[in-house]
């Protein structure tokens, strides 16, 4: 399909009743098809959002149609009432009849008073109040147009469903057969549209400089990230350097502890030493003189 093609089936599509509503849109993206100026305006539409069909499509805002193929639409309404018409036909027929065959025995009672009121009224009905009921409201013809009435109103209520679920259908494949070729339409505009954003020399300017502007946000974002790592690597050995400091001085405060505590155990153990050999010296001192008189006292 060629561009002009194209241009004259969403023209079409922009005439269809159901898309009365985007009729504008649609026939300015028909222009942009065969218009490369108009055309860029375009390009960076999601067509499909813009023309979603169940945005697009009104069946309830369709216009009247006075084409050949369907029927106007006071004629379709005066059809819709014809069967609530038809429901009072029977009721209707029943109760004029009853309403001529009550007047015309209110006649014959006057006429022939009580002798008459003895005759069944059924009777008297079928055989027409003795000549004073036209024939049409006789019993028998009252119910013959009863019968009629029901009938045609059987009659139409059987038709009236068939028809309205065979517009129903028709009009359901007529929708989904409208969002097929809409769904088409605006597959290849799509497709004509991007070649034209990727051949203009301005739209292929902006697609560089917004990839350049991307880069250049990608670089920005890797030099911060670069930036607050060295800071918190920084920051990670300087704490380790002052704990590593701060370790060394405990160690050497220890060191210095051990060293003052062995002295003061090696004074410790020489005064230890002083005191046993003076303990000494004296228990050898308190020996000698006891001896002679130990001497003697056993002699």
């Amino acid at each position: 399909m060629t561009d002009s093609e194209l241009a004259d089936e969403l023209r079409e599509l922009a005439d269809h009743p159901h898309l009365a509503a985007r009729r504008d849109q649609l026939n300015d993206l028909a222009g942009a098809m065969t218009d490369p100026g108009g055309a860029g305006r375009w390009c960076e539409v999601d067509l499909f959002a813009a023309f979603a069909p169940d945005d697009s499509i009104l069946v309830d805002d369709e216009p009247e149609d006075t084409s050949p193929s369907r029927k106007p639409r006071w004629r379709r309404r005066l059809v819709a009432a014809v069967g609530p018409v038809l429901v009072l036909g029977p009721v209707l027929v029943a109760w004029l009849g009853l309403m001529m065959a009550t007047r015309a025995y209110g006649d014959v009672l006057d006429a022939g008073g009580t002798d008459a009121a003895r005759r069944p009224f059924l009777e008297m009905w079928q055989r027409g109040f003795d000549g004073r009921l036209p024939w049409v409201f006789e019993f028998g013809s009252v119910a013959l147009c009863t019968l009629a009435a029901v009938s045609c109103l059987v009659f139409w209520t059987v038709y009236e469903n068939i028809a309205r679920n065979s517009r129903e259908e028709a009009s359901e494949r007529a929708l989904r057969a409208l969002r097929v070729r809409l769904r088409g339409a605006l597959t290849r505009a799509s497709l004509v549209l991007g070649q034209v954003r990727l051949s203009s020399p301005e739209r292929f300017g902006a697609e560089l400089s917004r990839t350049a502007a991307d880069i250049g946000f990608v670089g920005t974002t890797a030099r911060k990230v670069h930036t607050e790592l060295v800071e918190a690597l920084t920051l990670t050995l300087e704490a380790t350097r002052k704990a590593t400091d701060a370790l060394t001085g405990s160690a050497i405060d220890v060191r210095d502890a051990v060293e003052l505590l062995g002295g003061q155990l090696a004074a410790i153990n020489s005064t230890c030493d002083d005191l046993a050999a003076a303990v000494a010296r004296t228990s050898t001192a308190i020996r000698v003189p006891d001896a002679p008189e130990r001497v003697r006292a056993s002699l």
